[in-house]
């Protein structure tokens, strides 16, 4: 049986937040309660500036990955808005956050000190890089999780500290805001895609997608497939058009069904051989082995005889 190969997470998601529909409604949903506050229609790729200076002043591969999944506003509201997909806990994603955004704070302070007329700067904006009154674009950055078990990390720097409650008001918190696909039960999205996906993880992981007759996307369901880790799902669900989730786990079943099955047939073919190969060789001892009797009961005989003539 030919196995098709899945793509990782982190491509197919990528691929999948390409759309600026579902990527506004990441936001939206969980948010803003659903209303278009993120408007898809002007959303755009980040600055070069923004993206490229994490590449650099950084060496984490997931910086990569995760400035991948930035847009900004333009139109009335100006923001940058990032997504970083994971599909384990990350316990101390908070400290990962406030960096990332950290970093992208300072890539726009940089880009813009630069592009500035700096001859007629005073000795503190020298200093400081930036003429006085410069503005950043404000970052708002989510953590997509898709992961079986439920997010059980922290969800503010503060979570990550064991602190006196008389030093706490004065330690700055930079809260996380997880998006936990699987079980957050008051998470529902406006984008039928991005719905659909939040329906089929929220079904696998509670063992009830094949009982569930609601009609999913395929594509939709290739993509629950790949973040579940579950190739034979993947497999299951290739194809266009629309199903019901309990049919494409009846192909994924029968899928896995026909592999042990295949797998089984194999084994007893070669348990088959090899008792054959074991007749064969039970057989052979036999004949030795009543080829030694003989010659036993020759040389027995032989002897007989060389006592009767020595007497």
């Amino acid at each position: 049986m030919k196995k098709i190969g899945m793509p990782t997470p982190d491509a197919a998601l990528k691929e999948f937040f390409k759309d600026n529909a579902i990527f506004a409604s990441v936001f939206n949903g969980y948010f803003f309660n659903n209303d278009e506050v993120i408007n898809p229609d002007e959303l755009e790729q980040a600055d070069t500036a923004y993206t490229e200076s994490v590449r650099t002043e950084i060496k984490i591969d997931k910086v990569n990955k995760y400035r991948d999944n930035v847009r900004k506003t333009s139109g009335g509201l100006f923001v940058i808005l990032g997504i970083e997909d994971q599909n384990k806990i990350h316990y101390s994603m908070p400290v990962r956050k406030m960096l990332y955004d950290a970093l992208g704070y300072s890539a726009e302070i940089a880009s813009k000190g630069n592009a500035q007329d700096k001859r007629s700067w005073t000795v503190d904006e020298r200093l400081s890089g930036v003429s006085k009154g410069t503005k950043v674009t404000p970052i708002i950055t989510v953590v997509f999780y898709t992961g079986e078990e439920v997010w059980d990390g922290p969800r503010s720097v503060h979570d990550m500290m064991d602190i006196d409650t008389r030093v706490r008001q004065f330690v700055p918190d930079y809260p996380l805001y997880v998006i936990d696909m699987g079980h957050d039960r008051n998470l529902s999205f406006s984008n039928g895609p991005l719905e659909e996906l939040r329906a089929a993880l929220s079904a696998i992981y509670a063992d009830t997608a094949d009982r569930d007759e609601r009609e999913i996307e395929c594509n939709i369901m290739a993509l629950a497939g790949i973040l579940s880790g579950d190739n034979k799902l993947y497999e299951a669900a290739q194809g266009e058009g629309r199903q019901k989730m309990c049919k494409v786990l009846e192909k994924r079943d029968e899928k896995i069904y026909m592999q042990f099955k295949s797998q089984f047939e194999e084994m007893d073919a070669e348990l088959a051989e090899n008792r054959a190969e074991l007749a064969e060789k039970n057989a052979a001892l036999e004949e030795k082995n009543a080829a030694l009797e003989k010659k036993d009961a020759e040389i027995a005989a032989l002897k007989a005889k060389l006592a009767e003539l020595g007497h």
